[in-house]
């Protein structure tokens, strides 16, 4: 079943992720090929190696002629993860190394599944879905339903390939844990060496125009505040090596790694990263874990950082670390934006829990409902975005239960953390592995880090990490917790199998509540609808094979149909309402027809359906993979959903 899921996971994944066309596309198919024939040869190879290549996925896409490489983390790992369960299959010494956090983990990513569906459901509709309709406005700007399922879809990628990693470290042994660390560490001193060039010009700057126009540098990662995490979380791992190295060899190496990591952390510009960094180091002055001269070097370590910080600054740059820093306490800058809009957002992100209390939204769904929230309080802030926070977003996409699963869930893996900081190991990284989780979880309130792919990925590796060798079966744990008079093993793991299943109880009736047109048409009076376009004879819409309106009573919609397509066949044309059939009509190749729909007595919708259409690419006539019908115009039609309810 792992297997199969992994596989059909990676293939969806980069069905949405890569397009046909996509130049990364091949690259990236490769490269999990390989890590998967890797997997199941060697194991402990294969994680190291993709330990490695996760922090660089923006530079392999690069590399690789792509734009996005937002997916490159999840394909990779579904990668590792098919062949790993191939393996698995025929390595009966395979054995789990339980851990306290793992069961709370497994509810939490039941709730991250199901909220997924819920999404996907509220992005859809069950009323399309059975009727085969496609294009529906998720919100009041027109955002379509692909948009919204891939925002989703890519949400969901990145949190669950972080706890499916964290599982498949928990069973594949300690050599395996440690071998993913060391690889970690030197992907990311690559990636913060590609900020480096990129800020010396030796490598081309940022391609999306956001980062273009904040000066910001994200190296390897996938962007700037990526590259930001992905250093501080390591940057403790990459200095108890320095003082834990035996060999100069070694030394040398994690003093470079050091140097790179400071570096990319103060060019990347997050300040969630820096405060990362500052929590985690100031832990470390109070653990017997390390050395007295680690505690120093760590200081030292700071010291440094914070100089590099403000000469860049000083010197005019932009973007970096300090200069957002200064921002941030600059009265002359609107609050909003030295907050990063964390208010407004977090407002929103209220109002929204307060619409769904129990269940919430859906996994993403907060950046497609983002629009309409504000415009019910007459806001607008010209971007769609995240809240800014991960436990503020849990509570508006995951509701009251999902938000109590992820709270505990961060105890249990801070706790766990917290216990193995404090213990002393052969070289320390562990340890910092425990401090990195729990500084992570304490920024994690003023940024929705897992959410992106890769800083997912390195938290439940450090989280994995942290949490040991193997512990005691869960049932030696309770019993042990009985003898001592608490018995609270089975009161936890009693509520958070409830939990689950009243989670999943109300995602079942909410997405049964878009089983009505009313839910579909709640922001466009029409559904099966390409994008508009400009054409010689003025603005048009290429149809889906089925298409819809949604008349009010008297409500009158002109709609122009032509077969202008390159089949140069007759397309058949039926329209319905409910089990009815209102018209039916053949268009011969080049023939047009005008219709008036009008809605009569109650609110109806009405489904047209062809029997025939197309894929321009497929036909070679251009490079558009859409599936399109016929050419249409519709009256009224501003260029965006009309009859917006």
């Amino acid at each position: 079943m792992a297997l199969l899921a992994a596989l059909a996971g990676t293939t969806v994944l980069l069905s949405a992720g890569f397009p046909a066309g996509s130049p990364d596309r091949l690259p990236v198919l490769l490269t999990a090929v390989g890590l998967a024939v890797l997997a199941a040869t060697s194991p402990v190879r294969a994680i190291a190696l993709f330990a490695f290549l996760f922090p660089c996925a923006g530079l392999l896409a690069r590399l690789s002629g792509g734009h996005d490489p937002v997916t490159w983390p999840g394909v990779m790992l579904g990668g590792l993860a098919t062949g790993w369960c191939f393996r698995f299959l025929y390595d009966f010494e395979s054995a789990p190394q339980p851990s306290r956090p793992d069961r709370v983990l497994r509810a939490l990513l039941a709730v991250w599944t199901l909220s997924t569906l819920l999404a996907a459901a509220r992005a859809v509709t069950l009323w399309a879905a059975v009727r085969g309709l496609a294009g529906r406005a998720v919100n009041g700007e027109g955002l379509t339903d692909t948009v919204a399922l891939r925002e989703s879809l890519f949400a969901f990628a990145a949190l669950a390939g972080g706890a499916v990693l964290y599982f498949l470290l928990r069973r594949s042994g300690e050599a395996a844990r440690r071998a993913a660390l060391t690889g970690a560490l030197a992907g990311t001193a690559v990636s913060a060496g590609a900020a480096v060039l990129q800020r010396a010009g030796v490598l081309a700057p940022e391609s999306r125009p956001y980062w273009r126009l904040t000066e910001r540098v994200g190296g390897g990662a996938v962007d700037p505040n990526s590259l930001g995490m992905l250093c501080a979380l390591l940057l403790l791992a990459a200095l108890a090596r320095t003082f834990a190295a035996e060999r100069v060899r070694i030394r040398a190496v994690a003093v470079v790694e050091l140097l790179l990591l400071s570096g990319g952390l103060v060019l990347s510009g997050s300040r969630s990263a820096v405060l990362l960094v500052g929590l985690g180091f100031l832990l470390v002055l109070f653990l017997r874990a390390f050395s007295r001269r680690a505690k120093l070097g760590a200081v030292a370590a700071v010291v440094v950082i914070a100089a590099a910080g403000l000469a860049l600054t000083l010197s005019g740059g932009g973007g970096s670390a300090g200069t957002r820093i200064a921002q941030t306490f600059d009265p002359s800058l609107p609050m909003e934006y030295r907050a990063s809009a964390r208010p407004v957002l977090w407002e929103a992100a209220w109002r929204l829990f307060l619409r769904h209390p129990l269940v919430g939204a859906g996994t993403g769904a907060f950046g497609w409902e983002l629009p309409d929230l504000l415009a019910d309080v007459h806001r607008s802030i010209g971007t769609r975005d995240n809240p800014g926070s991960g436990y503020v977003q849990a509570l508006a996409e995951t509701g009251a239960v999902g938000f109590a699963v992820t709270i505990g869930a961060a105890l249990a893996l801070a706790a766990q953390a917290w216990r193995r900081a404090q213990a002393s190991d052969a070289d320390g990284s562990d340890a910092a592995a425990g401090i990195a989780v729990i500084a992570f979880l304490a920024v994690l309130a003023v940024g929705s880090h897992w959410l992106a792919p890769d800083v997912a990925l390195l938290f439940f590796l450090l989280a994995a990490a942290s949490a040991g060798g193997e512990a005691p079966p869960e049932s030696v744990s309770r019993g042990a917790e009985w003898a001592r008079g608490r018995g609270t093993g089975i009161g936890m793991r009693t509520l958070r199998t409830a939990a689950v299943v009243v989670y999943a109880v109300g995602v079942a009736a909410a997405i049964l509540a878009t089983a009505g047109p009313e839910e579909t048409f709640r922001h466009a009076s029409w559904i099966g609808f390409h994008d508009r376009e400009i054409g010689p004879g003025g603005p048009f819409r290429w149809t889906r094979s089925r298409f819809g309106f949604w008349l009010a009573p008297g409500e009158r919609i002109r709609l122009g149909l032509a077969n202008f397509g390159p089949l140069g066949q007759p397309v058949s044309l039926e329209g319905r309402s409910g089990p009815a059939v209102l018209y039916r009509r053949t268009l011969a190749p080049g023939a047009a027809l005008a219709l008036d729909i009008v809605g009569n007595g109650a609110p109806a919708a009405v489904v047209f359906r062809l029997d025939k259409s197309f894929v321009p690419r497929r036909l070679g006539v251009s490079p558009d993979s859409r599936r399109l019908g016929l050419l249409s115009t519709i009256s009224p039609d501003a260029g965006g959903p009309s009859g917006a309810r």
